[in-house]
């Protein structure tokens, strides 16, 4: 790229940001527990980078929220909060970020589900 800027210049995001991302793409494409393992680990990884968990709790539950409906945003911001607010008090970060994606997984499984119920209820022969 180049310096100085220019104004329609685009600036990429750093790698831990796009790391992030992809590990919030693989929490909304699979819920299962050996996804979570391979998520526990990408966390270890970003916490290893010395990435604050603050930082990975806020960008993770963004990335997350932007698949979810209104009521399920609802719910996983206030997760987000819950585990990040517990987070502060204790000593593992990764206890805390590891259930707040199990957390998650569980209330977006349960959302798909709930989902295809109700659209295998739907009679589309009705007028």
């Amino acid at each position: 790229q180049q310096y100085p800027l220019s104004p329609d210049q685009t600036v990429d995001d750093p790698d831990w940001m796009t790391f992030v991302k992809q590990t919030a793409m693989k929490i909304i494409e699979e819920q299962s527990p050996k996804r979570l393992l391979d998520i526990r680990s990408r966390l270890y990884e970003l916490l290893a980078h010395c990435i604050p968990p603050e930082t990975i709790f806020r960008t993770l539950a963004d990335e997350l929220v932007k698949h979810c409906d209104g009521t399920l945003q609802k719910k996983v911001i206030q997760a987000a909060a819950n585990y990040e607010h517990k987070l502060q008090l204790g000593s593992r970060p990764i206890y805390y970020l590891e259930a707040f994606v199990a957390r998650f997984m569980a209330m977006y499984k349960g959302f798909i589900q709930d989902a295809i119920m109700d659209f295998d209820d739907f009679d589309f022969d009705e007028s």
